[in-house]
């Protein structure tokens, strides 16, 4: 534990559970979202089976636009990520467990995924949630830290 606070590393298991439950949350939130306004656009039917059901992905145009909203959601998935987890090296943690935690409940609500583009989409998805979460947290964590306070700087010029 470091006594300024900064990137402490101490143990927090309610920490982690609260931050594993916000990003389940805003994944299917903003997925949510997404399917509603791609379904709008697109003319499809809305239901909860294009949150879980493997089956959507099958057909041409309906199959293009769910791999489509995946990718989005993925995406704005990463942004959570920058925004709750901010550690690069904890994203890929953070994105598996989302993207297991869905698995899980795809298979509780539809059987187990048959469809390969299902399996390809989410694994996709996956590597772009994390890739792109941990470029957001590495620009924030080298971002430039200034040493002297503005005030220290500027009685040095005086």
């Amino acid at each position: 534990y470091m006594a300024s606070g900064f990137r402490s590393s101490v143990w927090d298991p309610s920490m982690i559970l609260g931050q594993i439950f916000f990003m389940q949350c805003f994944f299917y939130v903003s997925l949510g979202v997404l399917l509603v306004v791609a379904s709008i656009l697109f003319g499809t039917q809305k239901s909860v089976d294009q949150l879980f059901n493997y089956h959507e992905f099958e057909g041409v145009y309906d199959g293009w636009m769910m791999v489509g909203v995946f990718v989005l959601n993925a995406f704005s998935s990463a942004l959570a990520l920058w925004w709750v987890v901010r550690r690069a090296k904890q994203c890929l943690d953070f994105s598996v467990t989302v993207y297991l935690i869905h698995a899980l409940i795809c298979l509780c609500y539809g059987g187990f995924p048959k469809s390969f583009v299902w399996w390809i989409t989410n694994i996709v998805c996956l590597v772009v949630m994390a890739v792109t979460g941990e470029y957001l947290c590495m620009r924030t964590e080298l971002a430039v830290i200034p040493l002297l306070s503005s005030g220290a700087s500027s009685a040095g010029r005086g």
